[in-house]
């Protein structure tokens, strides 16, 4: 029989397998807290379990992880962007960020990417495969092992490769595990997840649990526009709406990520509409200068340019940041990952 992925499972569902096994309840935290505060490889380390039942759980499960192909550090801030191998072969882009001893972890959802974003590295290079929470919680675990000091905090951007909200039902499994107190217990300031729009599945994770931080890339303030740099997603209008559901029905604010691309949706009236499109929200606007990348016929707009659209944007949008993206000069910025070769 095929051992099961324990990593693929959440704490209830745990619990009902150990229950099953006439162990007591508080057999679940104990091994939630070997996998994910401890980092444990295997069942035989957990040494506060008897002997018969790390036995029993070696029978039954298996734990996995990722292994590190290549990675390699920016010279133009402390971003360092890895290549990761999945057990079948397949590559994972992450990267790791850190400002002033502030970590941020981006993580992937998806190999490659299905939408075909016209300003998106990751999307050009093709689709492999969702996937699994395993794969998405060992990118965690292993940036929390290896680079974060030990008891030092950290947040989750779902930021990488692909898109979460195609992906819902590993990501939502994932962020089960996230949340849970004895596995990293990080609420929504600290795990934000980041989706080109897809009103249905906003509308439905809304009521959900699960605690987490919403980003909608938006990229344009007409459907044409819209439609023509992001074809696979969801339409302006409908996903505004649905974002701003999403933030009512959480009593919190949606970030509505905009990329700035120079003469496509950075002119004074991009900036006009955008902000009567956001006026008395809950949201929180974030500009981002298009990262370039090689291939790519779209340029990132003068400081002049992203001045005059905050200044227009102002006072009547709501809180307006920019984005100053780390990890440039390795391709490690938003819209540049992609994978680079194979082990």
């Amino acid at each position: 029989m095929e051992k099961l992925n324990i990593k693929n499972m959440t704490a209830t569902e745990l619990s009902l397998v150990l229950r099953e096994m006439n162990e007591k309840h508080h057999r679940t935290r104990q091994i939630m807290q070997w996998l994910y505060q401890k980092g444990a490889t295997s069942f035989s380390s957990m040494s506060n379990l008897s002997i018969p039942l790390r036995g029993r759980l070696s029978e039954m499960f298996r734990i996995t992880s990722l292994d590190v192909v290549r990675s390699v550090a920016s010279n133009e801030d402390k971003s360092q962007k890895f290549l990761l191998s999945t057990d079948d072969g397949l590559l994972i882009e992450s990267v790791i960020m850190e400002a002033q001893g502030h970590y941020t972890i981006c993580i992937s959802s998806q190999i490659g990417c299905p939408l075909g974003c016209a300003f998106c590295s990751t999307g050009s290079g093709g689709f492999e495969r969702d996937l699994r929470a395993d794969e998405i919680l060992n990118q965690i675990l292993y940036f929390r092992t290896n680079h974060i000091p030990a008891g030092q905090r950290f947040n989750i951007v779902f930021m990488g490769m692909g898109d979460p909200f195609l992906n819902i039902e590993n990501v939502s499994r994932a962020l089960a595990v996230v949340n849970d107190i004895d596995a990293f217990a990080l609420r929504e300031k600290r795990v934000t997840v980041s989706t080109a729009g897809f009103p249905g599945r906003i509308d439905a994770i809304s009521s959900s649990p699960l605690k987490f931080s919403l980003a909608v890339s938006v990229n344009a303030t007409t459907e044409k526009i819209r439609s023509e740099l992001m074809p696979g997603a969801g339409g302006l209008h409908e996903t505004v709406a649905a974002a701003e559901r999403f933030a009512r029905a959480r009593k919190s604010r949606t970030t509505l990520e905009y990329v700035l691309i120079e003469d496509v949706n950075d002119s004074p009236e991009d900036a006009a509409r955008l902000s009567a499109m956001t006026a008395g929200k809950p949201f929180k606007i974030n500009l981002i200068p298009f990262n370039e990348w090689e291939g790519c016929p779209f340029r990132r707009p003068s400081e002049k340019r992203l001045e005059e659209f905050i200044r227009i944007l102002l006072p009547k949008a709501p809180a307006v940041t920019v984005r100053r993206s780390q990890g440039n000069d390795i391709s490690a910025a938003c819209g540049q990952l992609r994978m680079r070769e194979r082990p």
